[in-house]
C-alpha cells in the first residue's frame, strides 16, 4: 500500500504521483476545478511551460506539462501548503504509460548543464529545429542553483516532481486515489453514485484520502480497495 515496488519499509519512496489542483479559473475554487477535472477525464497544462527550453519560441508550446509529485502519500503536508487539500493520485505506472516520467533537476554550471545547453544550441540552429530529438527531453529538464545563480536560484526538487508533456487523458478506473478534506468526503462519494445512477458523468470508487491522514489512516482506506489498482493498470492498458 505504501513503501514502493512491494518493499513496505521503503516509506521515502511512493509508487505514486498526485497532481494538487489550485484555486483559480474557471471555478476559482480548488474543489470545483478538481471536479470539472474528473468530471472531464483530462488533466490539461497550464499556460506556462517547464523545463530547460521553455523560453524557446518555437517549441515553447511542446513544454507545456501536467505537474505531480512523488511525495510519500503520506508526507504531503509541504506540498499542500505550497497548493491545496485536493489532489488526483494516479500510479507511476499509468503515468508512466503516458509517456510522462520524473524530472531531472541539473545543478547550474555543471558540466550536465553546459552539455545539455550545447544541445539546445546546436538543435535551434538546425535547418529544422522544431524537429530535433532533444525536444523530447528538454521538458524533464530544470536547472536549480544558488542565491547568486540567478534567474535558477530557486531550489525546487523538494517537489521530486513528474510530468506529463501536454494533455493528460484518463478513465475513471486510472484514478487511484482522491485528496479531499475528511469533511467532504461524503459529499463527494454521493455525487460520484450520482452521477452513475443519472448517467450524467464518470463515478470515481477508488480510496478517498485526507492528505493530512496519518500513514495509518490512509494505509487502512487503501486496504479496503485491494484490488483497484490492479484494475486501474488493467483498463488503461486496455483502453
Amino acid at each position: 500500500m505504501l513503501g514502493y515496488q512491494a518493499n513496505a519499509q521503503w516509506r521515502d519512496m511512493s509508487d505514486f504521483v498526485v497532481h494538487f489542483t489550485k484555486p483559480g479559473p474557471p471555478y476559482h475554487d480548488a474543489y470545483q476545478n478538481m471536479m470539472s477535472i474528473l468530471g472531464a477525464r483530462t488533466l490539461i497544462p497550464g499556460a506556462e511551460g517547464f523545463g530547460i527550453a521553455r523560453r524557446e519560441a518555437v517549441v515553447a508550446d511542446r513544454h507545456r506539462s501536467v505537474c505531480f509529485s512523488e511525495i510519500p502519500l503520506d508526507q504531503l503536508g509541504r506540498l499542500v501548503q505550497r497548493r491545496s487539500l485536493y489532489g488526483i493520485a494516479f500510479r507511476k505506472s499509468f503515468i508512466l504509460s503516458q509517456g510522462g516520467g520524473p524530472v531531472w533537476y541539473v545543478q547550474y554550471g555543471s558540466p550536465a548543464h553546459l552539455a545539455m545547453k550545447h544541445q539546445l544550441d546546436q538543435a535551434l540552429a538546425a535547418k529544422e529545429p522544431h524537429k530535433e530529438p532533444v525536444w523530447a527531453v528538454t521538458p524533464f529538464v530544470d536547472i536549480q542553483g544558488d542565491a547568486h545563480n540567478a534567474p535558477y536560484s530557486y531550489r525546487f526538487d523538494w517537489e521530486r516532481e513528474w510530468r506529463v508533456p501536454g494533455l493528460l487523458r484518463f478513465t475513471e478506473y486510472d484514478v487511484a486515489a482522491l485528496f479531499l478534506p475528511e469533511e467532504v468526503h461524503t459529499l463527494a462519494k454521493d455525487f460520484f453514485a450520482w452521477a452513475v445512477r443519472e448517467r450524467a458523468g464518470p463515478g470515481y470508487f477508488c480510496p478517498v484520502l485526507d492528505p493530512g491522514w496519518k500513514a495509518e489512516q490512509i494505509m487502512e482506506a487503501l486496504a479496503k480497495h485491494p484490488h483497484a489498482p490492479v484494475v486501474a493498470e488493467r483498463k488503461s492498458v486496455q483502453g
